[in-house]
């Protein structure tokens, strides 16, 4: 394949199945949460939160979250390439930056990398010293073996045990309260990983100390991209993703057609005067309309329009540019969403305990309204990072000291963009743009749906019987809706083909190459094919 592709990803990819093996796969499932009703919030809690730096994102999704479409979810999972930590559309390379989330989430940025000992021995020893109990452990029948549960608790018991705070609480409960809140909440949000149903003992161990700085927001992307990494290599029914979805759905709605729901109005916002708790650029979703069509039915569906979108359909700037950047028109952004804006273009690693996940905006710089050169200077995301995990490396407990390199070059990234907070970047070009997506088309897949015939399929008449037995024209016979992308990718090809061949004919007619066109040479190379496409598919 091309080069942008590594082959150690591509023959497990779901696009690969999908274009190249004729596989019809189903959606995935997420695993993504909100957080439930069933865990009140409570004031008092909000002093603890503050501290820890999650009280915007904990508040926005605390109060209720918006329907996430599993099938739109897909669609764009089907396109991430582990390779480059980025979508691989034919509108071009995009993908969630550290902009989207300082606008989305407003969480921070600069701090400590998120990085701990993930060693479980004696977990239920500290879980109890930490918030006062732990859930029991199996009990094991005579004769019978213990049952290896995973480190830390169930939502439902948890939601059994802290769901309201007593009213004569001392501050010392107060704050076990609060803690279990957002480890809770983190747990189902931005950490939601393939069960679903539990809350790991790792991220309550993070929120051991309330003000420990930590950079949530460069590990919440880094986990995202670590879910989407491995998601778009799952193809069995029960596969689904983790990780921050309403980030990524939010990120989706702003920019791409496919998918998108109506935003059909808000909840009422209380900042409590404090504008540390106003709204993220997210409240714009807060109520969105249902998805009423069946799944499956959905995914064929955007996989098609998805394959169709052209670059003047996809809303670059979304956040507004300029004076205008960050005006949400109906409601005062929170201040933090703009706050850390000089390091939304650092080139660096994301760090979330076994996850390091590179953070590369110089390949999609049209996002940011730059100029966009091709190709982007190469970063290697690393093969042997993306084999990290908690399962496969349970050996290795100490994060902090296993990824020291990555530690010392997320830090030397804040530090550098702190002190260069005015880089000059040349302003997007239309044409560059141009160049960029010629070169980039013809360097990855960005096409999932097959073409609907075969590339020789015109160079002789043919049979319409024939041609009805062909694969695509079989499954729009017996199915229920025609599927556009394949014929349109067949056409686009075609015609290319044809502007390409017309080209070397012209540097080969006599007359061609100072200007004077002998179009009767041109005629009989290139009449058939340019001709045929009409008669098939009776364009205009």
């Amino acid at each position: 394949m091309v080069w942008l592709l590594n082959n150690v990803y591509d023959v497990e990819h779901r696009a690969y199945f999908m274009s190249e093996k004729k596989m019809e796969l189903t959606p995935l499932k997420i695993r993504s949460h909100g957080a439930s009703s069933v865990m009140h919030y409570d004031e008092r809690y909000t002093l603890y939160i503050e501290m820890t730096g999650l009280l915007p994102f904990v508040r926005l999704v605390s109060r209720s979250t918006p329907n996430l479409n599993v099938a739109a979810v897909t669609t764009l999972i089907d396109r991430w390439r582990p390779e480059t930590h980025s979508f691989h559309l034919r509108t071009r390379e995009m993908t969630v930056t550290l902009q989207d989330v300082s606008m989305i989430t407003a969480l921070p940025i600069e701090g400590k990398p998120l990085y701990m000992s993930t060693d479980s021995e004696g977990w239920r020893q500290q879980m109890e010293a930490l918030i006062g109990m732990s859930p029991q452990e199996p009990e094991v029948e005579d004769g019978g073996k213990k049952d290896r549960v995973p480190a830390g608790a169930t939502f439902t018991w948890i939601a059994a045990n802290f769901a309201h705070c007593p009213e004569d609480a001392d501050d010392e409960v107060i704050q076990r309260y609060a803690r279990v809140y957002m480890w809770y909440v983190i747990s189902r949000t931005i950490f939601a990983d393939g069960t679903g149903k539990n809350a790991p003992w790792m991220w309550l161990k993070a929120l051991t100390v309330f003000d420990n700085k930590f950079s949530w927001g460069s590990a919440a992307l880094a986990y995202l991209y670590r879910q989407l990494d491995d998601a778009c290599r799952r193809t069995t029914k029960d596969g689904g993703v983790g990780g921050c979805m309403l980030l990524l759905s939010v990120w989706s709605w702003e920019r791409l057609p496919v998918g998108r729901p109506k935003s059909s109005q808000w909840n009422t916002w209380d900042d409590h005067d404090n504008p540390v708790r106003q709204p993220t650029w997210a409240y714009k979703w807060d109520l969105v309309s249902e998805v009423a069509s069946e799944v499956n039915l959905l995914y064929k569906q955007y996989t098609n329009e998805m394959d169709s979108l052209t670059p003047e359909q996809v809303e670059w700037e979304p956040y507004g540019v300029g004076t205008n950047f960050g005006d949400a028109h109906t409601f005062d952004l929170n201040p933090l969403c703009v706050q850390e804006r000089h390091l939304w273009l650092m080139r660096c690693p994301l760090i979330c305990n076994w996850a390091v996940e590179f953070h590369l905006p110089h390949r999609v710089m049209r996002q940011f309204g730059y100029f966009q050169p091709h190709p982007p200077e190469w970063v290697d995301t690393d093969t042997q990072l993306h084999r990290l995990d908690r399962r496969r490396q349970r050996k290795i407990k100490d994060w902090q000291k296993h990824h020291k390199r990555y530690v010392v070059m997320f830090e030397q990234s804040v530090q550098v963009a702190s002190s260069i907070r005015r880089t000059q970047y040349r302003q997007h070009c239309p044409l560059a743009f141009s160049n960029y997506l010629r070169w980039f088309q013809a360097s990855t897949r960005v096409e999932i749906c097959p073409p609907a015939y075969e590339e020789d399929i015109l160079e002789e008449p043919t049979e319409y019987d024939a041609l009805a037995q062909g694969r695509y024209n079989k499954l729009i016979r017996e199915g229920y809706q025609t599927s556009f992308a394949p014929v349109l990718n067949f056409v686009r090809k075609e015609v290319k083909k044809q502007a390409d061949e017309s080209e070397d004919i012209l540097d080969n007619t006599p007359g061609g190459k100072k200007g004077r066109i002998c179009t009767s040479s041109i005629h009989k190379g290139t009449g058939p094919e340019v001709t045929a496409p009409i008669q098939h598919f009776r364009l205009p």
